[in-house]
């Protein structure tokens, strides 16, 4: 039986306004099916990374007899590891592998970010003639398949001489198309009145560009820069066409060799295949946030 400083207390709390505890919503049978399916798809495509992982700190031997559907690791090796990182083999030289992937992936990404930005400001917020005209090009390069120019690419670079060093990975990736698009439909999303506001304080169009605009467009940023830094730390066709140093190899370069070398050795090449994953994993949740809200406000733009 209810006391008097209970009864008191809720009708304080009616009262007062509070919102009454919302009962769980049932869940229809088309959203059941749909998240069935979601998890499926889900567990279908992250099935094949875990057993990877897993099998990296596997021997040889536990790969060829363990179910693959165990998840534990009875005992757990780093071997495998270890012989990876520091390989005795001096022609195959792992850690700088992942050092001219990340040079190759960084510094690819961020002139795609500046250049792309500028770009995009051109034609998103200016007008010049033949406008319209280069950004449909622009838009009809994304539908060449890269392959179909890379010779012809190749006897540019050759004849600059930008063969077998980082400026022939660098200055053919420094601007992508696709760059240049996301930018585009991006700022056109911005008020023009940030422009009117500065213009009026005698800005001039580079000021308003690097103090206005650019701030604003850190999630068009982030977007680009996962694309960029994602498609050159994959990139294995242009690295092996311009790539004859080992030394210079990138890291799916480098590990096209590893496999070739250890192609019986499973643990050694999963341990590989996980270090070349794993980068693109972290900068992908690191900016999960950003990149999302990017890649969603990219083609909002009706102008």
């Amino acid at each position: 039986m209810a006391t008097v400083a209970d009864t008191t207390a809720a009708q304080s709390k009616a009262l007062s306004g509070t919102p009454p505890r919302r009962l769980p919503q049932h869940i229809s049978a088309q959203q059941a099916i749909l998240f069935t399916v979601l998890v499926m798809y889900a567990v279908f495509s992250l099935a094949p990374f875990v057993f990877s992982i897993l099998a990296s700190f596997r021997t040889d031997a536990q790969i060829g007899s363990a179910n693959p559907l165990s998840l534990i690791l009875q005992p757990a090796t780093f071997a495998n590891y270890q012989a990876v990182f520091f390989n005795p083999n001096a022609e195959l030289p792992f850690l700088r592998f992942i050092l001219n992937s990340l040079i190759y992936a960084s510094v690819t990404a961020a002139l795609n970010v500046v250049l792309g930005a500028m770009a995009g400001y051109a034609f998103g917020r200016m007008n010049f003639p033949g406008k319209n005209f280069l950004f449909a090009v622009t838009l009809g390069v994304l539908m060449i398949p890269g392959y179909l120019i890379l010779i012809p690419k190749f006897l540019v670079a050759n004849s600059l001489g930008l063969t077998d060093n980082y400026w022939a990975l660098i200055i053919p990736g420094a601007v992508t198309p696709i760059s240049v698009v996301l930018m585009t439909q991006f700022l056109k999303t911005l008020p023009r009145e940030l422009e009117e506001s500065a213009m009026i304080d005698g800005a001039s169009r580079l000021r308003i560009f690097w103090q206005v605009i650019f701030p604003l467009i850190r999630p068009a940023m982030i977007t680009v820069a996962i694309f960029q830094f994602q498609g050159a730390w994959n990139d294995f066709a242009w690295p092996l066409v311009v790539m004859s140093n080992p030394n210079n190899y990138t890291l799916t370069l480098g590990l096209t060799a590893f496999k070739t070398e250890h192609f019986e050795q499973f643990g050694l090449l999963l341990a590989g295949a996980t270090v070349n994953i794993a980068p693109l994993v972290v900068v992908f949740f690191v900016f999960q946030r950003y990149f999302m809200r990017g890649a969603a406000t990219s083609g909002l733009a009706g102008r």
